[in-house]
């Protein structure tokens, strides 16, 4: 029997250290952090556990250390309701980020992980509404865009890599970060970044914090949509929440423009909260499904 779920995604399990402090440390100076938060992460995997949170089916396909911090992970994803029966236990190392936030909700990372893909992931057996791949999995996500052809797919294009670029063109949905944008063209101008990846994906957006998102889809339409008003403390996960959230309503079969706005609003509610993972908003505190029939003005 398939299993069937709203969001199959595929990509990066890791494990956050979210160190909470006044202002980044010189060199050669230490300094001391007034929050703590570990839990787990990665862009998938951070998106299966959100959309489960709220009520949607989600599985995750991925691949965890045996170590302490891959089992933990792959508890707290099964505890959540995520789908891991895909998942592998590798004997490498799980990867790991320390992440730095500053009094300002600004962020460092530093991420570990060994830089050896899971080849023989397996990602049949479902019966997907939608599929959200990060990259980290290339392989995988590969065997999961020929395995089912007729599910919109969506690209969490984070940071620029040769592997993702690829992806980025086999896609339905192209959802990427500033920093993707800004390295696929060269250009810090928006207009600039539109037009470049716009032959990537029928329909396409780009995130870039708090100027809000930029987007253009197959009848040539394109705008901009203002950044929800929120006090930032912490913009780790906001993006990662902003995809579940994107996808979950795709999955739906709402209008690329709702989605991009109820997302939006959704990735908006989780700065004002400290860590990635944990500041994804409760069912109760998201936004009206009002802005899921909202049209580009």
């Amino acid at each position: 029997m398939l299993n069937r779920v709203d969001v199959l995604c595929i990509g990066q399990a890791c494990w956050d250290l979210n160190f909470h402090t006044e202002c980044f440390p010189r060199t050669d100076e230490k300094t001391h952090a007034h929050t703590l938060i570990s839990e787990g992460g990665g862009p998938a995997a951070n998106a299966s556990y959100c959309i489960a949170s709220w009520g949607g089916k989600a599985a995750f396909v991925g691949s965890f250390g045996k170590d302490h911090f891959g089992q933990k992970h792959l508890y707290d994803l099964k505890s959540a309701g995520v789908n891991v029966s895909r998942t592998l236990n590798s004997n490498t190392d799980t990867s790991l980020s320390s992440i730095w936030v500053n009094g300002e909700g600004s962020r460092s990372i530093i991420n570990y992980r060994d830089g050896k893909e899971t080849n023989d992931l397996d990602v049949s057996g479902f019966e997907p509404t939608c599929l959200l791949v990060d990259g980290h999995e290339h392989s995988a996500s590969l065997k999961a865009l020929q395995e089912y052809p007729n599910v919109p797919s969506i690209l969490d294009a984070g940071s620029w890599r040769e592997e993702t670029k690829n992806l980025s063109e086999k896609v339905t949905y192209l959802i990427a970060s500033n920093a993707f944008a800004k390295d696929a063209s060269g250009s810090e101008n928006p207009e600039d970044w539109i037009k470049c990846l716009s032959p990537n994906a029928p329909y396409v957006a780009i995130t870039n914090g708090p100027t809000g998102v930029y987007w253009k889809d197959p009848k040539c339409l394109k705008g901009h949509i203002e950044a929800a008003q929120a006090f930032a403390i912490d913009t780790t996960g906001a993006g990662d929440i902003f995809h579940a959230a994107f996808a979950l309503e795709i999955a739906s079969n709402h209008s690329f423009y709702g989605c991009l706005c109820w997302a939006n609003a959704v990735a908006g509610l989780s700065v004002s909260q400290y860590g990635g993972r944990t500041s994804c908003p409760k069912p109760f505190d998201l936004p009206s499904l009002g802005l899921l029939e909202s049209v580009p003005e």
